[in-house]
């Protein structure tokens, strides 16, 4: 039995059944060898994970609050609503002490239990974790902690991370039922009353709707196009999902299991549309805000909603959450890049916004600017139907394989603390990375990838895993690039335009029929969103939304934004699922008059 165990004076007995192993723990020092058997090794990892949780209640409830025995000084504790009403990441022993000794008296966590599951974990060639699940209740909600254990420098087994969330509201029963729809059929009046009214029926709309009716509370959804789905349907028809399909199902629905690993954008929408009409959401299509205001005597909003074809409806609400996206989903405005000489050029120029596939274009010379999966995708589609394609970059590519971004997924990487997740995403990136060896010195030949350059950043971006511009999630072009069927021009700025294409800084040339400029979007902040929504008066009132702020968390998503009643929400089909239950319990608990005058705690039942 490979167990090395070192009494300790300051330490405690407990003993842990698992099937026919008897763990006598009497411990600060438990050593995780290579070679344990994993069912073993499995045992080992439960029988620490008691102890530190018999830890963990000991400290919690001591005369003097004090984590020192459970928590590395280096630990993270992030909060999603267990003990504080906001999202909260607190980094140091000594800050998360002073911060949660007030919100965990308050709270009185009780009812302890570790879940089955725990798993132990190594990424990369040193860092080795003991990761699970704890349930418990506080005095107004059942929560869920995830805790990742590692050793600490006397070899103790500690939390490195710990973040605990609410799950469900005291006395608050979901409504959901495979059978029947969560809403009644709609009745639509020139005037109406909600609770809540999300404007966007994409993921993140349809999501919060969904969770905010399972709640019981009331909600629309308004959307401005004619058919939900068809922010999907408008983008180009190669299109898919760079995430696997059981890890994008949203609440209460899953994708169907014919829809394969990877899901096609026209697929993405029909499940939308589907979506809706199984669960009975409420949702208003060709729908376009025209004013809006807040009262705040009655804390209600007032909307005026243009409809096409209809006469005008007026809705009043107590929450307004904004779910139209901030980028290509959310009707951001293409940013097409000033390149002189423009009209000397015989050919086409389009965004990459307006194209659909290879068979709607017919060019035989494409040059596609751009370094990003949109890019990628295009010059892909087109090679593929055997047109010389060009792929333009600025800079260097980070490039990761779908293999590379399936482990982070199976890592559970969400939950952690942002610093603790783009850390770890670099690690597994860069282990993934390692797998290409027989094709990287052909990429970074081509400067396609760029070995030095990390897939993900944190300061000034709006999501924590959220990658870098010039980042792509390799589905097939790589092989394109390297066996020479799409040449990549890199390392010189774009001159202008000539009659037959594009000429470079340094005078070279490249010939085209149409030049695809895959350059993204402008106005994608929230703010900005915002304002284009609500008008400047409520855009200013809120907080610089998407950046991070002293939390450690995202200002405004899927949180308080610094109006009273007013929500934003946004990301990709995983956040959109997580989120929006955290979104639905901050709006319920505030239904409830669970919080302080001032927001910032619950009041003790």
């Amino acid at each position: 039995m490979v167990l090395i165990i070192t009494p300790s004076s300051s330490s405690f007995r407990r003993y842990v059944w698992r099937g026919n192993l008897r763990c006598s723990v009497i411990c600060r020092k438990v050593r995780l060898s290579k070679s344990v058997p994993v069912c073993l090794l499995l045992n080992i990892s439960d029988a620490i994970s008691s102890v530190w949780l018999a830890t963990l209640i000991s400290d919690l409830s001591g005369p003097s609050f004090t984590l020192k025995r459970s928590f590395t000084n280096d630990s993270y504790w992030r909060d999603l609503l267990a003990f504080t009403p906001d999202f909260r990441t607190l980094h140091a022993l000594p800050e998360i002490q002073r911060f949660f000794s007030v919100p965990v008296a308050l709270a009185r966590p009780s009812r302890f239990r570790l879940l089955s599951g725990v798993r132990h974990r190594r990424i990369g060639p040193t860092k080795t974790f003991i990761q699970g699940i704890v349930q418990f209740h506080t005095v107004i909600a059942q929560c869920t902690g995830v805790f990742t254990l590692t050793q600490s420098e006397d070899s103790s087994w500690k939390a490195w991370s710990f973040v605990t969330m609410m799950d469900q509201l005291s006395g608050v029963v979901d409504r959901f039922s495979a059978h029947t729809p969560l809403c009644r059929p709609a009745e639509w009046q020139t005037t109406m009353e909600y609770t809540a009214v999300v404007v966007g029926a994409g993921q993140c709309g349809l999501s919060v709707a969904a969770r905010l009716e399972n709640l019981g509370i009331s909600t629309l959804v308004l959307e401005r196009s004619s058919a939900i789905g068809n922010s999907w349907r408008s983008r180009y028809e190669s299109l898919e999902t760079n995430t696997p399909r059981a890890y994008n199902h949203l609440p209460f629905v899953a994708f169907p299991e014919g829809y394969g690993k990877y899901i096609p954008c026209r697929d993405v929408a029909d499940y939308l549309e589907n979506y809706q009409r199984t669960l009975g959401l409420h949702v208003l299509t060709s729908a376009c805000i025209s004013a809006t205001s807040y009262d705040v005597s009655s804390s209600t909003w007032t909307l005026s909603i243009s409809l096409s074809g209809q006469a005008s409806i007026t809705v009043t609400a107590r929450h307004l959450i904004g779910a139209t996206g901030t980028g290509t989903m959310g009707g951001a405005l293409p940013f097409m890049p000033s390149i002189p000489e423009k009209s000397s050029f015989l050919g086409s120029v389009i965004h990459s916004s307006e194209y659909k596939s290879s068979s709607c274009v017919g060019a035989q010379k494409v040059v596609v600017v751009g370094a990003g999966c949109s890019a990628h995708d295009i010059a892909q589609d087109m090679a593929n139907h055997g047109s010389q394609t060009v792929l333009v970059q600025r800079s260097p590519t980070a490039v990761v394989s779908r293999q590379t971004i399936d482990r982070l997924l199976t890592g559970n990487l969400s939950v952690f603390p942002a610093e603790i997740s783009i850390n770890l995403t670099r690690r597994i990136c860069w282990a993934g990375r390692s797998c290409d060896r027989d094709r990287r010195p052909l990429l970074c030949r081509s400067s396609l990838d760029n070995p030095t350059k990390s897939p993900v950043r944190h300061h000034g971006d709006t999501c924590p895993h959220r990658p870098v511009s010039g980042f792509y999630i390799d589905r097939g072009c790589a092989k394109l690039i390297t066996s020479g069927k799409i040449t990549v021009k890199s390392g010189h700025e774009i001159s202008h335009f000539s009659p037959s294409g594009l000429v470079f800084d340094d005078g070279s040339r490249v010939v085209a029929d149409l030049v695809i400029l895959a350059t993204g979007y402008s106005k994608t902040t929230i703010k900005q969103v915002a304002e284009s929504l609500f008008g400047a008066q409520v855009a200013d009132a809120v907080h610089e939304l998407g950046g991070w702020d002293n939390d450690n968390e995202l200002a405004g998503v899927w949180r308080p934004t610094g109006h009273d009643g007013l929500w934003f929400a946004e990301g990709d089909l995983f956040s959109a699922r997580f989120y929006s239950q955290f979104l639905a319990l901050q709006i319920m608990a505030r239904e409830m008059g669970l919080l302080s005058p001032d927001q910032r705690s619950y009041i003790s039942c």
